[in-house]
Formats: structure tokens, sequence, C-alpha cells
């Protein structure tokens, strides 16, 4: 049977407008400084915080979906753990958690996984230029 690494866990996705900026990956930066300049009008400000908004909402629904993978490989863990290894059951219980550790590894899952740093680090980069911007 496959067991988790649990210092590997996925589950840290959340972020808000209205959080303390934090620093998204550097090399991600000048990509979205160029489509995300510096805020020079409350217009633009508004259009910004619309499209994070938006991007949150979607960047949400992935993180849940990828924790609800998470949490249930967490709970067939340790149900692994207390079951008996010749019974029925324990098999029955393998089996579902080897299957939720492929999905992982799926290209689709990945690609969510991919979107989902993605969408973290523009929210970071959004969030960065509102900031700034309400500091002036």
């Amino acid at each position: 049977r496959r067991r988790r690494n649990p210092e590997l866990d996925e589950s840290q996705y959340e972020t808000d407008y209205t959080t303390a900026v934090e620093s998204g990956d550097e090399r991600d930066q000048d990509q979205w400084a160029s489509l995300y300049p510096p805020i020079a009008s409350d217009g633009t400000r508004q259009k910004y915080k619309q499209e994070f908004d938006t991007d949150l909402k979607r960047y949400k629904q992935l993180c849940a979906e990828m924790d609800g993978v998470n949490d249930r490989l967490n709970q067939l863990s340790k149900q692994l753990d207390s079951i008996s290894v010749d019974t029925p059951q324990y098999q029955d219980v393998a089996e579902e958690y080897n299957r939720l550790k492929d999905l992982k590894r799926s290209p689709d899952y990945q690609t969510k996984k991919l979107e989902t740093k993605t969408l973290r680090n523009k929210l970071f980069h959004i969030k960065r230029m509102v900031s700034d911007y309400d500091k002036v």
C-alpha cells in the first residue's frame, strides 16, 4: 500500500482580498507586473478588484476540491492504520486510498494544481497593487 507524506499536504491555499500582502513566486512577478501595472486611478483599482473577486472564487473552488481529496486521503490513512491487514475491509480502503493517490497524479489534477498556483500568484500581485495604491 502507498502512504502519504504529511509534510507534502497541499491544504495551505487560503487567501483573501483583505489579508496582508504576501509575496508570490518571484519568477512570475515580471509577468504579472506587465499584465497588471501599478494602479493610477480609482477606475483601474475597481477593475483590479473585480478581477480579483472573480479569480478568488475560482481559486477557492479549486482549493476546496483539492482539499477534499487530501482530507479523504487522511481519513483513509487513519482507517488503514486501524484495520487488520488480512480483512476484506482493509483491501477496500486500500483500493480507494490508492485510487485517490493515482487521481492526484493525473494530468487533470496536476492542471488544476498548476492553475491554483497561477491564480494564487496573480491574486497576490493584484493585492499588492491595490495595497500600494491605497497607501498613496
